[in-house]
């Protein structure tokens, strides 16, 4: 039977492009598993962990489809040099559940093995990147004590810093606090979707842990899968939780998915999200009051909401780069940003990363003319995102220019033991909390953003 095309299919998204030759040879077998046939494609090779974990967990579901016990499988395992958690992951996401699934299909008049994993390709795809992924034993570089502002844009730092001193945006976080609008949010994300946990879609638990592990981010904020199209957010200024939406599974590799969990990661540890609520909040509020003055005038607001919105896309071009320090692949960052612009699922086999930075290109030129240039600024003003393009040629200077490499290496990024200068409201202060309400909060809020009462704790 030839099954290899959907094994390479499953095989392409967690190994890299120049492991699949190697593995390629491995799956030629598929159908004849027997200690034997392992000792012939063992000899001599050295396989990745990345390729060990998956040929053992495609082995694997032969093995349970066929109804053959799994001795040789335990063989093969010591062979590959793999740990016996490898065994508990492939029961867990090749359940039998998914086994029967397949046999049911198989029972169908004159279908064979490779009918029905043809026909299935997608499904029996994801249980094996599920499997593998599980027990992954991560090749990325965990980058120790690494400070956000490290790599954040100098705009973005700028900008914050400014805002957290505004009297308007003082007067917004006070009314954001008085409608509740956090509480909202965080009751609706988390009474209507799925929380993700190491028993609840491992995969995606163990893609954040990754995530998680490699910002050096101590904390796990919740995850969520919610219905919807390819996007992710992290609501909660407090005690954040993410929310990806689920067609994310089926559309985005795994380093792609690290990617995204990365960017969002990404906002927690730059502290983004106060900000980011206030600026989605803005519009519901403004409908709920009418005129959005705040007692300070409707120009003064308004330029006001202006800078909260160039720093909310600024933020982004910020949290791109840990998105990419995350998944320290910049081909599979911008393969993220072409299937975000549209890019149809049938054809993202099709995806050439170089003609969508082109775009970005020809985007630039519309700058020469005046009248242009100053249609692009006023269909961005009140936006919370840059254009997609921009944003992938962004990320891709940073990573050609060397500053991805300085931060990536550990002789390029210094040991963070103190706080930085004329910073404030930063991860580096010591924690404080209201005296009123008893919430923690951060020396750069006037007002606290639970309770409205001022900050006494206020730099």
């Amino acid at each position: 039977m030839n099954t290899v095309p959907v094994l390479l299919a499953a095989a392409s998204q967690v190994v890299t492009k120049e492991e699949l030759n190697g593995i390629a040879e491995y799956y030629n077998y598929f159908g004849e598993m027997s200690e034997t046939h392992f000792d012939a494609v063992l000899s001599g090779k050295e396989y990745s962990k990345h390729q060990a974990a998956l040929i053992y967990h495609c082995c694997y579901l032969y093995f349970a489809l066929a109804g053959r016990k799994g001795n040789s499988l335990a063989g093969l395992r010591r062979k590959l040099g793999l740990p016996k958690s490898v065994y508990m992951n492939s029961l867990k996401c090749i359940s039998k559940k998914r086994i029967n699934f397949i046999r049911d299909e198989l029972s169908g008049a004159g279908k064979s093995f490779a009918d029905v994993f043809k026909e299935n390709e997608k499904y029996v795809e994801k249980m094996l990147v599920e499997a593998t992924a599980c027990d992954m034993p991560e090749d990325r570089k965990i980058l120790t004590n690494l400070s956000s502002f490290e790599y954040e844009h100098p705009t973005d730092r700028s900008y914050l810093n400014k805002l957290n001193t505004n009297v308007v945006i003082e007067k917004l976080i006070k009314l954001y606090s008085e409608y509740n609008f956090e509480r909202i949010l965080l009751v609706q994300y988390t009474g209507s979707n799925i929380r993700v946990t190491p028993k609840n879609i491992p995969y995606l638990y163990n893609a954040l842990k990754t995530v998680c592990e490699v910002l050096d981010v101590k904390n796990m904020p919740p995850l969520y899968v919610a219905p919807g199209s390819l996007n992710a957010m992290t609501v909660g200024s407090s005690k954040p939780i993410i929310v990806i939406s689920s067609i994310a599974l089926s559309l985005l590799s795994y380093d792609e998915l690290l990617f995204i969990l990365g960017h969002e990661v990404g906002h927690i540890k730059s502290q983004h999200v106060l900000y980011h609520s206030i600026g989605n909040f803005i519009p519901y509020i403004a409908g709920v009051i009418g005129n959005l003055t705040l007692g300070i005038g409707e120009i003064a607001v308004k330029g006001v909401l202006i800078l909260l919105y160039q720093w909310y896309r600024m933020s982004e071009i910020t949290a791109d780069r840990a998105g990419l320090l995350a998944c320290q692949n910049i081909d599979a960052a911008v393969s993220v940003m072409a299937k975000l612009s549209g890019y149809p699922p049938s054809r993202y086999d099709e995806i050439d990363n170089d003609l969508f930075l082109d775009q970005a290109v020809e985007f630039e030129n519309f700058d020469k003319n005046a009248f242009d240039k100053l249609l692009k600024l006023f269909s961005v003003l009140y936006k919370t995102h840059p254009w997609t393009v921009m944003r992938a040629k962004e990320l891709k200077s940073w990573y050609d220019n060397g500053d991805y490499a300085r931060v990536y290496n550990t002789e390029g990024r210094r040991k963070v033991d103190r706080k930085p200068q004329n910073i404030v409201g930063t991860i580096f202060e010591k924690e404080i909390f209201c005296a009123n309400c008893g919430k923690k909060i951060t020396s750069a809020q006037r007002f606290c953003e639970f309770c409205g009462k001022e900050n006494i704790y206020y730099k």
